[in-house]
């Protein structure tokens, strides 16, 4: 299973209306793919929507989205609200969730970290040797690697109850020594995180 994950950048105060108009348009849209989360900005960089779309490989994708484009109801029309668009396409870690639906939140961590050029595979040794003492404290929803877009780029995702919660299970990680996994940080080049909020028609919230 490949995600592709998109990200807009929209003009400030436009979220509602673009979210409305999204879902609308997801009603049609789904007949062709479901997908497996959409979320917005709370923190970190404002105004943007995440929307993720998994698909079984690359021929699928191309299948898919060229009968969208014989959809008259999409894609959804808000492209007067845009800034930027962004398009990723990801490969999931060995063994790690993939964007399960339920009821998970409502708040959402994604943590996007740039690695050294040639670590994926060694990320993926030392995450699957850390996350279970990790996972039982809160669950990870999502640990991928980019196979186009941007390189040596590793996203995690991670639900919480509240923005309380995520401190304290992140403080005790931490002083238990569970959290970082050891050897990690010597990988990185660069990290960003963005707090998100489910929208109303997300099969993850």
């Amino acid at each position: 299973m490949n995600y592709e994950i998109r990200t807009y950048t929209l003009r400030p105060g436009t979220l509602p209306e673009v979210i409305k108009r999204f879902g609308d348009g997801y009603e049609h849209r789904r007949k062709h793919s479901e997908l497996a989360a959409f979320w917005y900005t709370e923190i970190g960089p404002l105004n943007q929507i995440i929307h993720v779309w998994p698909y079984e490989n690359a021929e699928e994708r191309v299948k898919v989205r060229a009968a969208t484009l014989m959809d008259p109801n999409w894609p959804p029309p808000i492209g007067e609200f845009l800034v930027d668009m962004n398009s990723e396409i990801f490969t999931p870690f060995p063994d790690a969730p993939q964007f399960e639906p339920g009821n998970h939140g409502p708040i959402y961590e994604m943590r996007s970290y740039i690695l050294k050029a040639g670590s994926i595979p060694k990320m993926i040794k030392i995450w699957n040797g850390a996350i279970g003492p990790r996972a039982e404290r809160s669950p990870v929803a999502a640990a991928l690697y980019t196979d186009t877009g941007q390189l040596n780029k590793f996203v995690h995702i991670w639900p919480y109850s509240g923005l309380d919660s995520r401190a304290e299970i992140r403080q005790k990680a931490v002083a238990d020594g569970v959290w970082p996994p050891s050897g990690g940080l010597d990988l990185l080049v660069s990290q960003e995180n963005k707090i998100m909020l489910p929208a109303p028609f997300s099969p993850m919230l």
